[in-house]
């Protein structure tokens, strides 16, 4: 299997630097997490998808032009955890940029989204373009983004890759502070419409989605623990519907 590299983790960070040479930044956070992936009833229903350890590294920052996000994460980064079959895993990079970048003085942006994932098996890209809104509702702060939906991939299982649109894409992204140190979160991301060709590839629906809620836990100024419950359907490794567990400690800095 020829595994293919994109070039949207470059190009974003570039665009960047065009709006931040006279921007006023406010905050800019980097972030070391490792974390154990336990899966639940998804384990049933997929028996491809597996527990495991992973490494996340991540960058938030949040400027006058806007906001940005961006993670790397290395899952089974040792090879050292067994599929269903006994056999060994192998390691998967992943990499997820976003981007909201002010359209003037109103609440709304413009959105660019960027999803890629590779392993032996696998190679998944999904690029998300079209527009998002701000979230404001006293202590509840986030985004809601609608648009377009172009991807690329191929997989071992099916045989098949596929390059081109496919359909469309809608994310939520929300934060509550419940306590100084506690905080809560959700993610909501799902494909709609997808092309023929991505669900003969991927062997799914022509929708799916991924749903994420979670807790941050500050216990110390640059270190937190996270407990989070996702489930997803028709996404990512998963054909199938099911839910999983995140375990996560954190470095701040």
């Amino acid at each position: 299997m020829l595994v293919r590299t994109s070039s949207l983790p470059k190009l974003l960070p570039v665009l960047l630097l065009i709006p931040t040479v006279q921007a006023e930044v406010f905050q800019q956070q980097n972030g070391i997490k490792v974390g154990y992936e336990h899966l639940l009833d998804v384990k049933d229903n997929n028996p491809n998808l597996y527990s495991q350890s992973y490494l996340s590294f991540t960058n938030t920052t949040r400027a006058s032009w806007g906001e940005f996000a961006a993670w790397l994460t290395l899952e089974n980064p040792l090879d050292d955890h067994e599929n269903q079959q006994g056999d060994k895993a192998g390691a998967t990079v992943k990499s997820w940029l976003k981007l909201d970048y002010n359209l003037g003085d109103s609440p709304f942006n413009l959105w660019l989204q960027s999803f890629t994932a590779n392993n032996k098996h696998r190679t998944e890209e999904n690029f998300y373009y079209g527009l998002s809104y701000d979230i404001r509702w006293q202590k509840l702060v986030g985004t809601m983004a609608i648009g377009a939906h172009y991807a690329w991939g191929d997989m071992d299982a099916s045989k098949q890759d596929f390059n081109g649109s496919s359909g469309y894409a809608a994310v939520v992204q929300l934060a509550y502070p419940i306590t100084q140190e506690l905080l809560g979160k959700f993610y909501f991301e799902t494909q709609f419409d997808r092309s023929d060709e991505q669900v003969t590839t991927f062997l799914y629906r022509d929708s799916g989605y991924q749903a994420i809620f979670g807790l941050d836990y500050q216990f110390l100024p640059q270190a937190s623990a996270s407990l989070a419950y996702k489930y997803r359907d028709a996404w990512g490794g998963s054909i199938h519907h099911g839910g999983e567990l995140l375990f996560e400690l954190g470095y701040q800095f």
